[in-house]
């Protein structure tokens, strides 16, 4: 039993390093078996296909990293007056993950995963994002919507959507597309960690907070 999850443990801890330098495509079978030292039977025993094996990570880095965020949460909500200087470490608990040097391994590897999910959802992905985002999710809005009082709660929704998709589509432009540095011929680069977290943290609480416009009835 101790050697099952000792191989179960090395093929995700493999999973999670080669997805995370190469993507879940580009990583072959006997690319993860051979860096983990098993075979492809293990594989299919543990997780019964790479794609079964790419939902576990998912699962695994999700339940991970939205843990340590609600704690994060609750424990700047327990010491923090409900001011806007709240909702910009709200953002940067929110963000930590990917932008982090301990922890952007992993969150960049979730922010993959995510679109992943999000272009091709499967049942499996949906009840990782059900059991583990929502619960969080609602804690954010909440948390963000207090700092915000002028702001009707339903609208909150909608950004919190919108701080998502800004997040997942920033660390997914990685080295090897980098959009964003072709685009501005080399005046902003998404390889520059620093730099993109400082433009996403004011791009996402000015957003967050901005007072909403009446359209006037045409």
């Amino acid at each position: 039993m101790k050697e099952e999850m000792d191989s179960r443990a090395r093929i995700l801890d493999s999973a999670i390093e080669l997805f995370g330098e190469k993507g879940v495509e580009r990583v072959s079978l006997r690319e993860l078996t051979a860096h983990a030292c098993v075979n492809v039977a293990s594989v299919n025993y543990h997780f019964r296909s790479k794609e079964g094996l790419a939902e576990a990570v998912f699962e695994t880095l999700a339940r991970e990293v939205n843990s340590a965020r609600t704690l994060a949460l609750e424990e700047l909500l327990n010491r923090e007056e409900r001011t806007q200087v709240r909702l910009k470490k709200i953002v940067d608990i929110f963000l930590r993950p990917y932008v982090d040097v301990a922890s952007r391994r992993n969150g960049a590897l979730l922010a993959q995963m995510i679109l992943r999910h999000r272009m091709a959802p499967t049942s499996a992905t949906n009840r990782i994002v059900e059991d583990h985002f929502d619960p969080m999710a609602e804690k954010f809005i909440d948390a963000i919507a207090q700092t915000c009082p002028s702001v009707n709660r339903e609208e909150f929704y909608w950004r919190y959507v919108f701080m998502v998709s800004s997040i997942v589509l920033t660390i997914t432009d990685n080295s090897k597309t980098n959009r964003l540095n072709r685009l501005s011929r080399g005046q902003a680069d998404a390889t520059n960690i620093s730099k993109m977290a400082e433009a996403l943290r004011h791009f996402l609480v000015g957003g967050l907070q901005a007072p909403v416009l009446n359209t006037p009835n045409k």
